[in-house]
């Protein structure tokens, strides 16, 4: 069997069938949602039973998908946490397991531009505000992101062949976590290396700060001699 076919046999056997779309469907509509009200009205002054009502469901529906309203609010970090999954599993392994994931990364971010799927930028645009203001949200965030992006760690898991839980394995997606939080949160401009913690107003600068983070990172941290972008614009700015 070719590699095409091989490919196109592992998409026929994951292809969701058209009970599965529905509930996804369903699940999309009360993200969707639940992340416009909470970002024009509140987090706090926003109900679940208002949720339910404008997704024309039921508030037991929305209870069955999620655990609480601040699981809806992060929700997206886990659909971006699949889609990075299948991005990394086609990266070549070359052992340099952070440059796949910034690879892959990048490759969701074109996705997310041409498509707007498969998260629309608009969810991590509302999910960003809440979460700055919403100190419940903002905590259930930084306690789920493993578990979000659990597929992410077991494909990196895979590539490295080693278990999930080993050292090696979870210091390389915690280090990537932080990275890729703080690109979401923070601007970095060509006139400085950091100019603040301002989230990015579209898909594409948001890829331009997760990798400027990216370059930075290995810039001091790692001793890789390589300057970031922005550090090079002043430089010869200068």
């Amino acid at each position: 069997m070719s590699e095409l076919s091989s490919h196109i046999g592992v998409v026929m056997r994951h292809r969701p069938g058209l009970r599965e779309r529905k509930k996804q469907q369903t699940r999309d509509r009360i993200i969707d949602v639940a992340l416009r009200l909470c970002d024009e009205q509140g987090f706090d002054a926003t109900t679940v039973e208002q949720i339910a009502d404008e997704a024309d469901v039921s508030p037991r529906t929305v209870n069955r998908y999620f655990d609480s309203k601040e699981a809806i609010v992060i929700a997206p970090i886990e659909g971006f946490g699949y889609a990075l999954a299948d991005a990394l599993r086609v990266q070549p392994v070359t052992g340099d397991e952070m440059q796949a994931l910034l690879d892959a990364f990048l490759a969701v971010v074109d996705q997310i531009i041409e498509s707007d799927a498969p998260v629309p930028f608009r969810w991590f645009q509302q999910m960003q505000r809440i979460t700055r203001d919403s100190v419940a949200v903002r905590a259930l965030s930084m306690e789920s992101a493993d578990t979000k992006t659990r597929a992410m760690t077991e494909v990196l898991a895979q590539r490295l062949q080693l278990p999930e839980e080993h050292l090696t394995v979870r210091l390389i997606a915690g280090t990537w976590h932080s990275i890729v939080r703080v690109g979401m949160e923070c601007e970095f401009e060509a006139e400085s290396d950091f100019a603040g913690c301002t989230a990015p107003a579209t898909a594409r600068l948001l890829a331009d700060n997760v990798q400027a983070a990216f370059h930075e990172f290995r810039r001091v941290c790692c001793g890789s001699g390589v300057a970031s972008p922005t550090s090079e614009t002043a430089a010869s700015a200068r």
